[in-house]
């Protein structure tokens, strides 16, 4: 008798019965009693691209997702989404009216996911572009804002499910830093951890996952140390040795993590909208609104920010060869310049 778990044969879906399904999952979502796993996610974005012909993915692709995400995540909540889906894999590979539809749907679903999950509003991201005399006001800083720990189905992960994500984070750093990020892969890292590959899988869902995982980690290494710091009653002297010191320090991170930095480099239209960038545009506001009162702080912020941007720093560093200290004398030399002109409006 086999021992090899078999993948779920649910009987055959028409497309009306998947979009019937697919509504009903929209709703319990809505309404807060079904809540997708991480492999139930990441198979919705597969259906909606390989039905709607969007990308390369074919059902063989999704059948490979089912079986790396093992038999636990696949029954993990009665497993609807999955099993919705394994009836719809004779279907996806020949996409026609119905099916786009089909995927229309499915794409409503990780969207609303994806804006709406729990998991995701337990740190709500700053405004997008904070009013720079409300920025300026606020000297009397608190505790910078952190991104939420690991979580899981929307709560945080037990002590010792969040000490497993730490190793795999550490043996993924470890490769990186080692090997390059293209020897980081899901099985380098189960077996650099001394787990099994599926552990991997569950954990961040694919690759890319893994490589947020890595980013997110150290963001947040670095907005605990440069997201604070100003002091009642500190001007704008203090104001432009923290806009140097913020500078020089993502130069040097960027320097250091270029390659995570650029694979995990978010779409066009994402770019401003994730939110460590934009709560480096409102530190970078509060810092310009008190260097330079004068300036229109909001706008200049996004300027100053575009200098720091990784894929000009490695197009600078990498393929002009502009030694890392001469990007660091140009920033200086930047914020120098821009609170310069400010303070010679002023008198």
């Amino acid at each position: 008798m086999s021992t090899t778990p078999d993948e779920p044969h649910p009987r055959a879906h028409s497309h009306l019965d998947s979009a019937r399904e697919l509504a009903a999952l929209m709703r319990d979502f809505r309404h807060g009693t079904w809540q997708p796993t991480g492999l139930e996610h990441r198979l919705a974005e597969l259906l909606a691209q390989s039905a709607a012909g969007t990308g390369s993915l074919t059902a063989v692709s999704v059948r490979t997702a089912i079986w790396e995400g093992s038999m636990a995540a696949i029954h993990e909540n009665g497993g609807r989404f999955i099993t919705l889906l394994a009836g719809l894999l004779p279907q996806i590979e020949k996409p026609d009216a119905a099916a786009l539809h089909t995927a229309g749907l499915a794409l409503d679903l990780v969207e609303t996911i994806t804006q709406t999950a729990p998991h995701r509003q337990a740190a709500p991201p700053p405004p997008a572009c904070p009013c720079p005399s409300k920025a300026g006001s606020a000297q009397n800083e608190g505790p910078p804002p952190r991104s939420p720990q690991p979580r899981e189905g929307g709560r945080p992960l037990r002590v010792d499910a969040a000490r497993n994500h730490a190793r795999l984070l550490n043996a993924a750093a470890r490769i990186a830093r080692e090997r390059g990020l293209e020897h980081l892969t899901m099985g380098a890292v189960a077996t650099a951890a001394g787990v099994g590959k599926g552990t991997v899988f569950r954990r961040f869902g694919d690759r890319a996952g893994l490589l947020q995982a890595l980013l997110q980690r150290s963001e947040e290494t670095f907005q605990a140390a440069h997201l604070s710091g100003l002091k009642p009653g500190d001007g704008r002297d203090q104001a432009i040795e923290q806009l140097h010191a913020f500078g020089a320090a993502a130069i040097r991170r960027y320097a250091k993590e270029m390659e995570l930095h650029i694979a995990a480099e978010a779409s066009p239209h994402q770019r401003y909208r994730r939110a460590p960038r934009r709560l480096y545009h409102e530190r970078i506001s509060v810092l310009l609104s008190l260097a330079a009162p004068t300036a229109d702080a909001e706008l200049l912020s996004h300027a100053l920010l575009g200098y720091l941007e990784p894929a000009l720093l490695w197009h600078l560093s990498d393929q002009c060869n502009v030694p890392l200290q001469r990007l660091e004398n140009g920033w200086l030399e930047l914020v120098s310049r821009l609170t310069r002109e400010s303070q010679s409006h002023t008198t």
